[in-house]
């Protein structure tokens, strides 16, 4: 009898445990790091102001971005310092321009032949001087993608400087940060 008592209280034991609490479904909600519960910008936070000279081939990119509000500040300087750019050796030669108050040259830096700190030296913005190639409308076209947009409507308008050189203003915006998305130009030099 003991192993007829043993087997019962084997299957006793089985049927218990089939017979317990069901599983449940248990949600958590577990707050998000500080990196992802920051929101993705509004549209139109980043900004690039550049241009393009000469107009109709360019051979040299000068390019400003950051925020759209900080680049804002500095809108009448970029267009006054544009004004100044003069070719004296033509187009292959680097550019020379007048820096308004407050802008500081930093030289040549990896491919840029200027690198122009706007403002303090703590200062994020910084305009630079590439010699580039390839058409405006390519060139618009990846800047616009830097920014997280296709939206190149009325991004670009002629203009002549003082010394009457003739170039192209880029002024876009964009969800995106532009800052480190790849290289200043198409095709290189």
């Amino acid at each position: 009898m003991t192993r007829l008592a043993a087997l019962l209280a084997a299957v006793g034991l089985l049927a218990l445990a089939g017979c317990g609490p069901k599983d449940e479904v248990r949600t958590y909600t577990v707050p998000k790091s500080a990196e992802a519960a920051k929101p993705e910008p509004a549209a139109g936070e980043y900004r690039i102001l550049g241009a393009m000279f000469p107009a109709d081939s360019p051979a040299w990119f000068f390019k400003l971005s950051g925020k759209a509000d900080a680049l804002a500040v500095h809108q009448a300087e970029f267009d006054k310092f544009l004004a100044s750019v003069r070719f004296p050796e033509g187009p292959d030669k680097p550019p020379a321009y007048d820096l308004p108050a407050g802008w500081k040259s930093a030289g040549p830096r990896s491919i840029h032949t200027d690198t122009i700190r706007l403002g303090p030296a703590d200062s994020p913005l910084e305009l630079t001087v590439t010699p580039a190639m390839g058409g405006v409308k390519q060139n618009v076209q990846r800047w616009a993608g830097q920014l997280g947009t296709s939206e190149t409507g009325e991004a670009t308008k002629e203009i002549t400087t003082t010394a009457g050189a003739k170039g192209v203003r880029v002024d876009l915006t964009g969800p995106k940060n532009p800052a480190g998305s790849g290289g200043p130009f198409m095709g290189g030099r």
